[in-house]
C-alpha cells in the first residue's frame, strides 16, 4: 500500500488542473521533501498541507462550494 501522506507534483498537478511550471513557481516555498540531490529528483508535498492550502486558497470559508 503507498503512503498516502505525501503527493507528488504530477497528482498536484492533477488536482489543481494547473501545470508543472506552476507548480514549480506557486510552491517554490512550500514545504515539501526531495528524494535525491540531483536536480531531477522526485519532490513530495505533504498532504495534509496541501489539503489546507486548497481549502484556504479555493474554497469560501462558509461553505464547501468554491469561491466565485
Amino acid at each position: 500500500m503507498i503512503n498516502q501522506n505525501y503527493i507528488s507534483k504530477r497528482q498536484l498537478k492533477d488536482l489543481l488542473g494547473v501545470s508543472y511550471s506552476t507548480i514549480q513557481r506557486k510552491f517554490k516555498n512550500f514545504p515539501k521533501v526531495k528524494l535525491g540531490e540531483s536536480k531531477n529528483s522526485r519532490v513530495l508535498f505533504p498532504r495534509p498541507q496541501i489539503d489546507e492550502f486548497i481549502t484556504r486558497e479555493f474554497m469560501d470559508s462558509n461553505s464547501a462550494k468554491p469561491k466565485s
